[in-house]
């Protein structure tokens, strides 16, 4: 069990390396944004991005997370790579077809999106790197699949750095503005596709099965609907607010959003990239259950903690970051997108036993229902509330998935969770972040010190509620000890 847990959070660690290096790009690149791009531009990049996004979803029809799905079953290398070479064709030949259905559109969607052609260039450079990313989702999956992390992280690196040196060179040097912010995504894929073909090549064979894309479709096709659902909850608040308000609020909204997404890119993500291959391999054995259920317990650990001290020094963070300080009151809306994200991590898990039934009818109707009640929670809110409309009915959307997750998986694939310890988890994480809230008038000094201090007591404040077992005190003890050794 123990060996079991430490590999999955090692290849978390590993992939979060990826997915660090990733969210560095947004991190450096804020001075450069804040310093080029107003708000405004700033709100009208995050729904460009979103609607790429969208396009991917759509357009991707789930056949990478099937194909992983499809391949852990198998045990012949000649079927695998048959499988893989099945969906690299089918996901080409839907590129085709993206590009040939929405790039005449270019205009239109200019002209919606913000009643103007101005745009048409935008979305034409947005399709096409939407193409792309399409194909690399099969060889991201892949590497994935082959349980290869240090490939994962060594192409995400190289495309990191490319988006990263035309973004400044383009904004920066040439002024181009958004539309450079386009480019360089494009270039990134381009990039990443090319680099990603001989591994492709060497986990093919030239034989496509008919029958078995009708079955990986029949399986794939309710995760669509459960995937672009997903993106109208955690994306839909933004045109809604658009709606409502601006596209300096959604700028200043999505600032906020993109601070507190350092928790769903760190440690989400990566733990999705790295403990999805995992799971498949482990859900029929023996100790399957209790394995499930302390990766719940000590994920949700790390979620807490992270999303604390996210929401802990956001404010310090948003200050040093942003020299335009229209953006500084982003920092009131990353406490709520992080408990949203904690929501989301755990909702995660405990949606897995729906996959390992091959019920995913059932994600699909949680999903949606969830997003509906987002956007009518964010119809209702963000007229009264604005943007802290918006981050109140994206908590309360996650919390009821993640609830409606746990209680129709759970029916299925029974694992005896550890609700208890996660209720106590996130009862502290919220109280210590309440306690911050007396700190507002301090100096700087004095309150970042205060901060460190209420994330310090964090664990100590779990050994008085009885969180740790006995074995996980004395894995602590043994460890502390060896780090004194070393000391």
């Amino acid at each position: 069990m123990l060996n079991k847990l430490k590999t999955t959070f090692k290849h978390t660690f590993i992939y979060s390396l990826g997915n660090i290096s990733s969210k560095l790009i947004g991190f450096i690149l804020l001075p450069l944004y804040t310093n080029f791009l107003s708000t405004g531009e700033y709100g009208t990049l995050a729904i460009l991005e979103i609607t790429s996004t969208i396009f991917v979803t759509i357009f991707s029809l789930s056949l990478s997370t099937t194909m992983v799905r499809w391949c852990s079953d198998e045990k012949s290398k000649y079927r695998i790579k048959s499988i893989v070479f099945t969906t690299l064709v089918s996901s080409f030949i839907i590129v085709i077809f993206l590009n040939l259905i929405l790039f005449p559109f270019s205009k239109s969607f200019s002209t919606l999106f913000f009643n103007s052609a101005h745009y048409t260039s935008y979305f034409q450079i947005l399709i096409v790197s939407a193409s792309f990313e399409i194909l690399n989702l099969i060889a991201l999956n892949l590497i994935r699949f082959k349980e290869k992390p240090k490939l994962y992280i060594s192409l995400s690196i190289i495309k990191i750095l490319t988006v990263l040196s035309f973004n400044i060179y383009f904004i920066k040097y040439l002024n181009l503005g958004i539309k450079g912010v386009l480019l360089s995504i494009l270039i990134g894929n381009v990039l990443f596709t090319i680099l990603t073909i001989p591994t492709l090549l060497k986990n093919i064979v030239w034989h496509f099965y008919f029958n078995e894309l009708k079955e990986m479709l029949k399986y794939g096709f309710p995760l669509i609907f459960s995937t672009m659902s997903m993106m109208l909850l955690t994306m839909g608040d933004r045109y809604i607010i658009k709606h409502f308000l601006d596209y300096s609020s959604v700028g200043i909204y999505s600032l906020g959003y993109k601070i507190a997404s350092v928790l769903n890119v760190f440690i989400i993500q990566s733990f999705q990239t790295g403990f999805l291959p995992i799971a498949y391999k482990n859900f029929d054995k023996p100790d399957a259950q209790r394995f499930f259920s302390k990766t719940l317990t000590y994920y949700t650990l790390i979620l807490v903690i992270t999303g604390l001290s996210i929401s802990l020094f956001s404010e310090e963070i948003i200050t040093l970051f942003s020299k335009n300080v229209e953006y500084n009151i982003a920092y009131t809306i990353v406490p709520f997108i992080s408990l949203a994200f904690i929501f989301k991590g755990i909702q995660y898990v405990f949606s897995l036993g729906l996959h390992f039934v091959k019920k995913t009818k059932y994600n699909a109707i949680i999903v949606l229902l969830a997003a509906l009640i987002n956007l009518a929670l964010n119809f209702i809110l963000i007229p009264q509330m604005g943007i802290y409309g918006a981050a109140i009915a994206t908590v309360f959307s996650w919390f009821i998935m993640t609830i409606a997750f746990y209680k129709y998986s759970n029916r299925l694939y029974k694992v005896k969770y550890e609700i208890k310890k996660l209720i106590i988890l996130l009862g502290t994480g919220i109280a210590l972040y309440c306690i911050s809230l007396l700190f507002f008038n301090f100096n700087f000094t004095l309150k970042v010190a205060l901060k460190l201090g209420l994330l310090v007591l964090f664990p100590f404040i779990l050994f008085l509620f009885r969180f740790y077992e006995k074995i996980e005190l004395e894995r602590l003890k043994e460890f502390r000890d060896k780090l004194l050794r070393r000391l």
